[in-house]
């Protein structure tokens, strides 16, 4: 009799669930708390992602879900096992990204060292903590487990004693369908239209701003800048999303270009949907101080310092588009449209041109010239830290593929293990990673997990060899700012050694380096940048240093 056949076990009815959801890999560093579910789901075909460091597995169970659709599963043991996802789960709460972390507890009677409340634990990473309590099981857990990370938009953390796995589970019980996130009010996607309707009919520089909550209702928000002549603005995380629209402005706040911000701070009205307009969107309340702010939402976490309308974004839009089109004739831009980013960006290019030494490269330059070989269906991951304003201003969202930012809780050190995730949700897709050279470091080790995953991803790390950010806010602070220095070791035999292709661009016109790197499989590239050249949205007026 094989081992599927033999009598269920608690981690085989959990591996059951597993496949059941089309998830097609579970990260995870094995214990001994969940080493006999790795076997299980072994059995069951779907593949572990064994990583190096368990926050990595939760990293890369979120970028799984953001490509693939589902939500992503990872697993580790008890005590250490779980703390080391701290950051991780905290990022994951933070983007509302579902996943589920399946962790062992220790076992009944165990008095050892990894004893410590897991609960509170996970409660103050901002997850949910969901006990598998004897006599329970294990389907009906995992399956509003489940249900609940999807309804919440959050991470779930599933705690099953380590003794409990091997326990038979009677055969014949079905698991219940969960708690399913319950479908948004006619009303009050209703009641949200009509005071939308109201606030942009009576607005003279209207601005809608998407936000990834948005990311299904690109084609509404374009219809409505249509009618209503207002101005299309994206967070970074919906970069891409009105690219080619006349009255695109690409993204708002501090990645905005010199022509984007101009038209933005005249805004009198700003619409933001499926956006939390943190501080980076509206440069700490600075680019938005003379209009008024309304959001869309759905999530009852959001709303605070300005009027928010709690409804779904496709069914508002929806109906105020149809209250649009009954009421108002179409009417004319408010603005000049600006044109393509790609071509705005040029003034910054033009008006700051610090000098660069040999041996190094302006990073906003070598960000264009491989931008042009990024294929058109790619995935693109941006990292946090100084690297980002360059790698995010400077690339064009791929035509027919995605844009994504790693940059939950302002963490650096995510971009790589979250991508990892993204690249093995979506195969036959390359997947592109803009990252630093210091958050590269934090998880270097895991390009070896990309290595035996079979990951095509591509790794361009802007290194400037140093904590970019704080280096320059240490240049305008102290006469000191060399303690930002971190030398990095030789990166390219480095990720060599992890089974990486790997390439070196140490200067202008890195075309044929780029084109290289982002051939199928897996791909170092170290960009050496100068550190003479400060991010745009660190020269802002007001801006913190």
């Amino acid at each position: 009799m094989s081992a599927v056949t033999e009598t269920p076990t608690c981690a085989r009815v959990l591996a059951d669930v597993v496949a059941r959801t089309g998830c097609t890999h579970v990260f995870g560093l094995m214990g001994d708390g969940n080493m006999h579910l790795f076997l299980a789901l072994r059995e069951r075909g779907v593949e572990i992602v064994e990583v190096r460091h368990e926050s990595a597995a939760v990293a890369m169970a979120e970028g799984y879900g953001w490509s693939s659709g589902r939500t992503g599963i990872c697993s580790v043991t008890h005590g250490p096992g779980l703390t080391h996802v701290a950051t991780s789960l905290v990022v994951a709460a933070r983007n509302h990204s579902p996943l589920v972390l399946i962790a062992a507890e220790t076992p009944a009677g165990y008095q050892g060292a990894q004893t410590f409340d897991q609960e509170s634990f996970v409660t103050s990473c901002e997850a949910r903590y969901r006990r598998l309590a004897p006599g329970e099981h294990p389907a009906a857990a995992l399956g509003e487990a489940i249900a609940l990370a999807e309804a919440t938009s959050g991470p779930v953390v599933l705690a099953v004693a380590a003794d409990l796995l091997l326990s038979p589970v009677p055969a014949g019980t079905v698991a219940s369908d969960g708690h399913h996130p319950p479908e948004p009010s006619e009303a009050d996607e209703l009641a949200a239209a009509r005071r939308l309707h109201e606030l942009l009919t009576a607005a003279e520089r209207p601005v809608m701003i998407a936000g990834r909550g948005a990311l299904g209702c690109g084609d509404l928000v374009r219809a409505l800048a249509d009618e209503l002549g207002t101005g299309l603005a994206t967070t970074l995380p919906a970069k891409g999303l009105f690219d080619g629209h006349a009255l695109d402005l690409g993204i708002a706040g501090g990645l905005a270009h010199p022509a984007a911000e101009r038209v933005l701070r005249s805004a009198d009205l700003v619409v933001a949907v499926g956006a939390s307009m943190g501080r980076s969107t509206t440069q700490s309340g600075r680019l938005f101080a003379g209009a008024r702010v309304v959001k869309l939402v759905d999530d009852p976490r959001e709303g605070k310092m300005t009027e928010t309308l709690r409804a779904g974004a496709k069914g508002t839009l929806t109906q105020l588009l149809a209250l649009v089109r009954a009421r108002n004739g179409a009417r004319a831009p408010w603005f000049v449209p600006v044109g393509r980013a790609t071509d705005c960006w040029r003034e910054d290019l033009r008006d700051y041109a610090p000098p660069i030494t040999p041996g190094v490269v302006d990073p906003r330059h070598a960000v264009a010239e491989i931008d042009a070989h990024i294929p058109g269906d790619a995935q693109v991951v941006v990292s946090n830290g100084h690297c980002s304003g360059f790698a995010s201003a400077f690339l064009t969202a791929p035509r027919h593929g995605r844009f994504f930012a790693a940059q939950g809780f302002g963490s650096i050190g995510q971009a790589l293990t979250t991508a990892v995730g993204v690249a093995l949700g979506a195969p036959g897709r390359k997947t592109v990673v803009f990252e630093g050279d210091a958050a590269f470091m934090m998880h270097a080790q895991d390009l070896d997990t990309a290595a035996r995953a079979g990951a095509d991803l591509t790794v361009f790390v802007l290194n400037d060899q140093a904590l970019g950010t704080e280096y320059h806010r240490l240049l305008t602070t102290s006469d000191d700012a060399e303690a930002a220095v971190v030398p990095s070791p030789d990166l390219a035999a480095l990720a060599a050694a992890l089974g990486a292709r790997s390439a070196v661009i140490d200067r202008p016109n890195a075309q044929a380096a780029a084109a290289a790197a982002l051939e199928p499989g897996l791909a170092v590239v170290d960009v050496r940048t100068s550190r003479a050249v400060l991010s745009r949205h660190m020269r802002l007026p007001g801006k913190k240093q």
